[in-house]
């Protein structure tokens, strides 16, 4: 993560924030997909994150949600759900016109929701993923901007590929 004060917008703790030329060049920059540039950038803006507290929270929640659903599951599924949910919220974004969005947010509801989606019936579930729910809208308190199309994308993509993960597995039964 490459720091410095350029680019954060109204993040209060915009004196660890990353450097604008590299936002501009690996964040989803809509205006620049729009005109046909960067479409790479539908898939670098899951590894790119704005502040430091946006980058810690990601990677704990990708850290307390991939280990569990990499158990329950395999390696290659927890890959697969975290680049099919990024890859669908950066679609959706282009939704919102002409923004610049960045982290891997929508990708983590997705492993969460799959994770709460394969492991419904088991003790703590729910209210882990409540807690997840509310840890990860945290910043918003801050007076952060949360993407929440993304974070309602990821969700809405990770119960589908839980159900359909849980389809599988009942026909292999």
């Amino acid at each position: 993560m490459i720091l410095g004060s350029t680019v954060c917008g109204d993040i209060p703790w915009r004196m660890f924030c990353i450097k604008s030329d590299y936002l501009f060049r690996f964040a989803q920059v809509n205006q620049l997909i729009f005109a046909g540039e960067n479409l790479y950038q539908l898939i670098t803006k899951m590894f790119v994150h704005i502040a430091i507290l946006h980058f810690l929270l990601n990677m704990i929640s990708l850290w307390f949600y991939g280990i569990r659903l990499e158990k329950s599951s395999s390696g290659l599924f927890v890959i697969l759900v975290f680049l099919i949910t990024g890859i669908s919220t950066s679609i959706t974004n282009l939704f919102l016109g002409t923004i610049i969005s960045a982290g891997a947010s929508g990708a983590i509801f997705g492993i969460v929701t799959t994770f709460t989606v394969l492991n419904w019936n088991k003790k703590n579930t729910k209210i882990l993923f409540l807690a997840f729910i509310i840890f990860i809208h945290s910043p918003a308190i801050l007076g952060s901007s949360i993407n929440y199309l993304s974070h309602f994308t990821g969700l809405a993509c990770g119960a589908i590929l839980g159900i359909s993960k849980m389809q599988s597995i009942d026909k292999t039964k």
